[in-house]
């Protein structure tokens, strides 16, 4: 048997023959055109997109057959790229300014777009170029007159191994065929992941190489937990693996019927379980986890979906619509965070020699005055539609959030004077991730509502390590001491001054680690959708006494390792008390 590690995006376990996908990329040629014939190839643009247009809706709808209206609306954000304003005329400019073919134009146009997602940090907008792609291929073949694409539907239940597949051809293949999927690239917020984790069906992604070494037919095992692809597993792999999908069909039944319950333990102690979002269609998903709210609305998404700065009502618009989709749940907005590896030009961030110690977050935001109090009016006016709050990025001292908080009463101020409807009290909260705002954290909680630890930066920063250099990356410890004592003063600042304090880094969609952050005492966990269940059930069957207990050990030991081995050993103890059938 041979093995591949990957990354776990949807839970589950399945077994079963190799499905191989192998999508053909069309790249137009690039030819000069007449003055005389701008107008055809104008034309010709808008008949592809009309066609492409036609095409996505009807997958739409086979999606709410399938799957239902929340996952239909996946492939709804191609339709939104179509309709883009900056797309559709970006195209129109460069077949009128360059003189190109329209599919050429159409191809740089999303070149372009695509380049500047690809500049930011957050990996779930890397992975909206796939849909940018996706939309690009789809009119490209209408241009050729190439709709009837090649079938790529399995014929019996199997395994789906590709590259990377398209939204669009992920919807395609239907729910009835599918036992799981095996990608080399993506990650837990692609597409695949989350049609996936729809279907019930495991899906391992980041394999980099396995696609190549697999072949049509053949026999292999995914583990969506674990994250491992057995290749021609033998009798007693094949044994385990069935059962464990008896056991994951318990798990799955108790989990969905936690949505509607609360985060309490056994001793009565609450934490409010929320969503990260960086996109809206992925508020359905949050919702139908049992979501209490966005913990973190990561608004980088409409300035880099565009080549121009956003207006304040095209923020307004998509900002209410979120805030209104969470029907009175508390939406947690943070303040544009560029700089770092997310540079974009035209917002006039440069790039730098050491960029997460440069020009990013609140200090970009501060340096951009006008640009900063457009995106905080249109917070305070989305927030008339529903529950909203706003925090800041990157704050290391109090001087930062004093001259945040002041172009917020600006920004009230203004639309006060001018008759705008908004909602003039929100609670303002900031982002601790730097071990500077750790150390004065009973300084800045005296001048905001709350906090939001960020684990992912608090980690790279305390620890000094960069978290995308592959040479250090073994440098990123969760249980390192001076991340669990950070933790830990942040959160007893917090509370001695009366606010509260959340955590919205991806510690907190480990499920290993939910008794850990029980047991700092955390008010609030913001979390990848998926993992969201069973963290909460973690926590609903842990008292907070005990959870302190562990928190108390962690902090004794000296090393992450040693925190880890101890935690791993302590896991597998509960799960022996609770019976195997109860595995997470």
């Amino acid at each position: 048997m041979k093995t591949f590690q990957g990354i776990a995006a949807s839970s589950g376990y399945a077994v079963g023959p190799v499905h191989k996908i192998r999508l053909k990329t069309i790249v137009p040629a690039r030819r000069s055109i007449r003055p005389t014939d701008i107008s055809t190839e104008k034309s010709r643009f808008g008949q592809a997109v009309a066609i492409a247009r036609d095409e996505i809706q009807d997958l739409i709808k086979q999606l709410e057959r399938d799957l239902g209206p929340e996952e239909a609306g996946i492939l709804s954000s191609q339709l939104f790229i179509l309709e883009d304003e900056m797309v559709w005329d970006a195209t129109l400019a460069v077949i009128q300014l360059d003189r190109i073919n329209a599919e050429a134009a159409f191809a740089k146009t999303v070149g372009d777009v695509a380049a500047r997602f690809l500049e930011i940090e957050e990996e779930t907008f890397r992975e909206r170029v796939n849909d940018l792609r996706d939309v690009e291929q789809r009119v490209l073949r209408a241009f050729l007159g190439d709709i009837p694409a090649e079938s790529i539907l399995p014929k019996v239940p199997s395994i789906i191994v590709s590259r990377n597949l398209t939204p669009s051809d992920t919807a395609a293949l239907g729910r009835d065929l599918v036992l799981g999927f095996v990608m080399d690239e993506g990650g837990n917020t692609s597409h695949v992941a989350i049609l996936a984790r729809s279907l019930g069906v495991p899906a391992l992604v980041g394999l980099k190489d396995a696609s190549p070494a697999l072949e049509n037919g053949i026999e292999v095992a995914v583990d969506g937990i674990a994250g491992i692809l057995t290749v021609q597993p033998d009798e007693q792999t094949r044994g385990r693996f069935s059962m464990l999908q008896c056991q994951q069909v318990v798990i799955n039944e108790k989990l969905a019927g936690l949505k509607d319950l609360e985060a309490i333990t056994p001793d009565g102690h609450r934490v409010r379980m929320m969503a990260n979002i960086e996109l809206p269609i992925e508020v359905d998903e949050a919702l139908a986890r049992g979501a209490e709210g966005i913990g973190l609305l990561r608004t980088e998404y409409i300035f880099f979906q565009h080549q121009t700065i956003p207006s304040l009502d095209d923020q307004v618009r998509i900002y209410s619509e979120m805030v209104r989709r969470m029907a009175g749940r508390p939406v947690i907005f943070r303040t544009l965070d560029v700089g770092g590896d997310k540079v974009s030009d035209y917002l006039g961030a440069k790039r730098e020699y050491n960029p997460f110690l440069g020009w990013r977050g609140i200090r970009f935001s501060l340096a951009n005055r006008v640009l900063f109090k457009t995106q905080i009016k249109a917070i305070y006016q989305a927030a008339t539609v529903g529950s909203a709050k706003l925090m800041f990025p990157m704050i290391s001292g109090v001087q930062e959030l004093r001259e945040a908080r002041e172009v917020c009463q600006e920004a009230v101020a203004e639309l006060e004077r001018d008759g705008i409807p908004h909602t003039p009290s929100l609670e303002i909260g900031i982002m601790v991730e730097t071990p500077s705002a750790v150390l004065v954290a009973d300084l800045l909680a005296r001048e905001c509502d709350f906090f939001s630890i960020g684990s992912n930066d608090l980690i790279q920063y305390t620890l000094a390590m960069d978290r995308g250099n592959s040479r250090v990356s073994y440098l990123y410890q969760p249980l390192h001491p001076a991340i669990l004592r950070s933790i830990k003063d942040t959160v007893l600042a917090a509370h001695e001054a009366g606010i509260w304090v959340g955590l919205c880094g991806e510690m907190g969609s480990e499920t290993r680690l939910a008794e850990v952050l029980l047991g700092l005492e955390l008010d609030e966990i913001s979390l990848h959708g998926a993992a969201l269940p069973k963290v909460k059930q973690v926590i609903r069957w842990t008292k907070l006494a005990e959870a302190r207990r562990i928190v108390d050990h962690l902090l004794s030991v000296s090393t992450a390792e040693e925190g880890n081995r101890w935690l791993a050993d302590y896991i597998n103890h509960r799960k022996r008390e609770r019976g195997e059938g109860e595995e997470l």
